[in-house]
């Protein structure tokens, strides 16, 4: 009886000793790594509606990664690790009109993409300045003086005197006794200070009165006509700019 109890305490022993073996063992055995997700190359190649390929092309991605560069002289960027996923794609340069589209990446495939370009409209050339007169000399006078001076006859229906001329300006003693027709200069700017009379303004569809002090300016391209009313001249600085003056003082 003794021994049938002694045997069958070292069966349950040994079989305690062969399970925490097998478990120690299992213990060890390393836990696999999940696989990571699988990158790809995305091979871009950018032409022309001719099908000319297109350098120097600024390709920028925003997805799962963010990347951006260049096109090559073969119109190519290869981007390198790409992530699977949806990008969003932009297409830049001085050349090209921008351009924006989404790129599917899926995994193990390698993206190629083929995006054709519109070639942006050249600027034109900004027209050269306009042509500068002849510097004048530093002038101070009395337009009240001048007007003494140069007062305009009766039976005479307009006079102009000269006051200063340099570069692109030239100003003027102007008097009217009767209407002056339309006038419009295309590369000039018109301005009128009223020192005596009255009168008025037409500019386009406007009527501006003309009284002493009054201010009226006038831009290039603008057709106007000045009008004088009363018994009195109509008497202004008028100044012109814009215009090479001919006769520099």
């Amino acid at each position: 009886m003794r021994t049938r109890i002694l045997l069958c305490l070292c069966a349950a022993l040994l079989s305690g000793l062969v399970a925490n073996s097998a478990g120690a063992q299992q213990a060890k055995q390393p836990t696999a790594k999940p696989a990571a997700a699988d990158r790809t190359t995305m091979l871009m190649t950018v032409t022309d509606p001719v099908g000319w390929t297109l350098p120097a092309v600024k390709v920028s991605i925003t997805g799962p990664l963010t990347r951006e560069g260049d096109t090559d002289e073969s119109g190519t960027l290869r981007l390198k690790g790409i992530r699977p996923g949806t990008y969003r794609a932009r297409f830049s340069g001085e050349t090209v009109v921008t351009f924006e589209r989404e790129i599917l990446v899926q995994a193990g495939r390698a993206a190629e993409v083929d995006v054709t370009l519109h070639l942006a409209e050249e600027k034109p050339e900004p027209p050269p300045p306009p042509p500068l007169g002849p510097a004048g000399q530093p002038l101070a006078a009395s337009l009240v003086d001048l007007v003494e001076r140069e007062l305009i006859g009766r039976d005479d229906p307009r006079r102009e005197s000269l006051v200063a001329c340099s570069g692109n300006t030239r100003s003027t003693l102007l008097q009217l006794n009767q209407e002056q027709p339309q006038r419009l200069y295309a590369g000039a700017e018109s301005m009128l200070y009223v020192i005596a009379g009255e009168g008025s303004a037409r500019i386009d569809a406007l009527d501006l009165p003309l009284v002493p002090g009054s201010f009226v300016s006038v831009p290039r391209s603008v057709p106007y006509t000045l009008i004088r009313s009363g018994k009195r001249p109509l008497i202004m600085l008028s100044v012109l700019s814009g215009a090479p003056c001919e006769q520099a003082q």
